[in-house]
């Protein structure tokens, strides 16, 4: 391990996949060197703790990366707004920043336990790639899972009680997981750790390709996404349904009274059967491999640029639904709405 070197003249990047990230892996370096940092943010944080309906919860975590931005006195900060628990599908989404700026990039690393933190950490390998940055260095940081390999490490002992305060205007997060606690005590045993004895420190990987630690791995990440979105839609849904709200009750509030369903899986059938006992019309169902609905009057088509253009199009394969969005607006299809959105409407 060795120490890490911040000249004054360096532009450092942290790149954070949810608001919190970024001050709980490097809020050390945020509070030491904050006229060098900019923070980019690359999700809405909507699947955040608790039991906040994502929409009310995108907007304070907003609200509070903001206030500890303001607080930390870093004037360079956005955030990209990638829905949250689907970066795996948007690790494109670092092409369109200039990086050139920058000597350091601090990123989640490949085995932190969570998709979108793989994600950013392949999100900013394609970036440098793409726009030819072979010099900049990039460290990943902890969050959720010590890092097994530490090469780097970052004296914060005269900083930790910033880095504490900027954990906490996350107190949104902070019910459900003492994010503040446990980056303190990590910080601590990475002192002792380091034979370094009351002192706090930092503790980075530098990792120089997203490529080592990614195939198979990545892959079964993805699959475990998609199905914590579709078990987070139908725990949803069976909550609506006790508190007595209907998806036709949805719909009308939306103003559609005609729709078609995407997608004839699991959630197209379910969502099918309990819109033909409200007497919702569904005009039709597409569907690439599905045949027929068994349902009376519904046909299933294969999706294509002929068919009625109804008041909506309901996608229930909410994982894909972004690739299905474009192909269905080529096809003229101009109002196209998630199933998952459907679930996050607020009553």
């Amino acid at each position: 391990m060795q120490y890490l070197d911040i000249k004054e003249t360096e532009q450092i990047l942290v790149v954070a996949p949810h608001p919190d990230d970024e001050c709980i892996g490097v809020g050390g370096v945020l509070a030491l060197y904050p006229r060098q940092c900019s923070v980019v943010v690359l999700t809405d944080g909507r699947q955040g703790q608790g039991d906040i309906a994502p929409e009310k919860e995108k907007a304070i975590r907003r609200a509070e990366f903001i206030k500890e931005m303001e607080y930390a006195g870093i004037s360079s900060y956005k955030m990209l707004d990638y829905a949250d628990g689907t970066l795996l599908q948007h690790t494109d989404c670092l092409l369109l920043v200039d990086l050139s700026a920058y000597s350091k990039i601090f990123v989640t690393g490949m085995q932190d336990g969570h998709a979108d933190h793989t994600a950013a950490c392949i999100s900013v390998f394609k970036a440098l790639e793409k726009q030819k940055k072979t010099a900049t260095e990039v460290y990943s940081y902890e969050v959720h899972t010590p890092l097994q390999e530490v090469t780097h490490i970052l004296d914060i002992t005269t900083a930790l009680g910033k880095k504490l305060d900027l954990i906490r205007f996350h107190q949104s997060q902070l019910s459900a997981m003492e994010y503040d606690r446990m980056a303190e005590c990590l910080a601590r045993y990475r002192g002792i750790q380091n034979g370094s004895k009351g002192s706090c420190l930092e503790a980075y990987c530098m990792i120089h390709s997203a490529d080592d630690k990614a195939g198979a791995g990545t892959e079964l990440e993805a699959q475990l996404q998609k199905y914590k979105l579709f078990y987070w839609v139908l725990t949803r849904w069976v909550k609506l349904k006790a508190q007595e709200v209907s998806i036709a009750d949805i719909l009308y509030d939306k103003g559609y009274r005609k729709i078609v369903i995407y997608g004839y899986a699991e959630i197209g059938q379910l969502l099918c059967q309990e819109l033909q006992k409200e007497k919702f019309e569904v005009s039709y169902i597409m569907d690439k491999k599905v045949r027929e609905s068994g349902q009376e009057g519904i046909p299933v088509y294969y999706p294509n640029s002929s068919l009625n253009k109804e008041d909506a199009v309901v996608v229930t394969a909410v994982f894909d639904f972004e690739a299905i969005k474009a192909e269905l607006s080529e096809m003229g299809f101009s109002s196209i709405i998630s199933f998952r959105e459907l679930m996050e409407s607020e009553f």
